[in-house]
């Protein structure tokens, strides 16, 4: 007896939602996550949302999605709602359960064909609680793990138009080689290194000091450096364990620390008093309303929170009519 063997090819989000009518793709963009995820795909980098789209181009197979949504839309299913929660989904945080309320019928149907599939976990089918697990969230990034030589690749290729499956090399002297002719994977790394030169095919950087903590002040943390240089390695690079030089994560980590040294808090402060009797009535007043921030007895000064400085105020000059 003859097997028939079936291969499905895989196409990215983008192509996927070529493919629908510009009906359904009007109603999908109403939804922030749709939006996410089909502007991770576009090919020209955006200021206002570089920050968003640097960790979150994952592209959605569509074998993964057409398997539920389609069979699911022909049974009079709501095809944007469908899709507008697998996204919301690849969105998730792993560990962390979210409510039930305010989903429709058929989204409720839905969540439990999911369900079934091991994409969430409800203690019972008629849980108010369901949990997304790493299954939901990696289905949408396209990442596979073989188990049996620890090794993670990327299913459909890292950037839609690239071509390439991981183009990022780190050395431990914090050289970045990217190889790569996409602008928007080359703006990208620019954002937290120092670019040195650039090949028709590869691109050198340099991770320092200054570059990283450029990237935190602009509202990248250190996690998400790491994690960008990790889900975007080079098939060279996913052969080591671990993936990432230690030094250089750990590098990367203590630079954010350097900025949290400091912590700014706002005040009003009070001295000049003429006693340490009258500094301490005050302190222990303020401290009392919870409103005192820091203090110096030596120096009879304090800082109050500037909500709280009116009644200190106040207090005061009843304590010194009486005096």
């Amino acid at each position: 007896m003859m097997k028939l063997r079936v291969q499905l090819q895989c196409k990215n989000l983008h192509e996927y939602l070529k493919e629908l009518s510009p009906e359904i793709l009007d109603s999908l963009y109403n939804h922030p996550a749709t939006c996410l995820a089909v502007y991770r795909e576009l090919p020209s980098l955006a200021k206002n949302y570089v920050m968003r789209m640097l960790f979150l181009d994952h592209p959605l197979p569509q074998a993964a999605v057409a398997l539920w949504v389609k069979k699911d839309s022909q049974k009079g299913m709501d095809l944007v709602e469908i899709l507008s929660f697998l996204f919301q989904l690849s969105f998730s945080t792993l560990g962390r359960d979210y409510s039930v309320e305010g989903m429709s019928e058929s989204l409720l149907t839905f969540l439990q064909h999911l369900r079934e599939f091991g994409l969430v976990f409800q203690r019972k089918r008629k849980s108010r609680r369901y949990y997304p697990t790493r299954l939901a969230i990696t289905l949408a990034a396209g990442v596979t793990v073989n188990a049996a030589s620890g090794s993670a690749s990327t299913a459909l290729g890292a950037t839609p138009g690239t071509g390439d499956t991981g183009f990022i090399v780190v050395e431990t002297n914090y050289r970045v080689y990217a190889y790569t002719n996409s602008e928007l994977q080359i703006a990208l790394v620019a954002l937290f290194s120092e670019m040195l030169y650039r090949f028709p095919n590869v691109v050198v950087a340099q991770v320092t000091r200054e570059s990283v903590q450029q990237a935190i002040a602009n509202g990248i943390t250190a996690q998400q450096i790491i994690h960008f240089l990790r889900t975007r390695a080079h098939p060279v690079m996913l052969k080591r364990t671990p993936i990432l030089p230690p030094t250089i994560k750990d590098q990367i980590m203590l630079w954010e620390l350097e900025k949290d040294r400091l912590q700014f808090t706002e005040g009003v402060l009070y001295n000049q008093f003429l006693s340490q009797a009258d500094f301490e009535v005050l302190r222990d007043r303020a401290q009392g309303l919870g409103v005192l921030v820091w203090q110096n007895p030596a120096h009879r000064v304090m800082v109050v929170t500037p909500h709280g400085h009116s009644e200190v105020k106040r207090f005061w000059k009843r304590q010194k009519s009486h005096t």
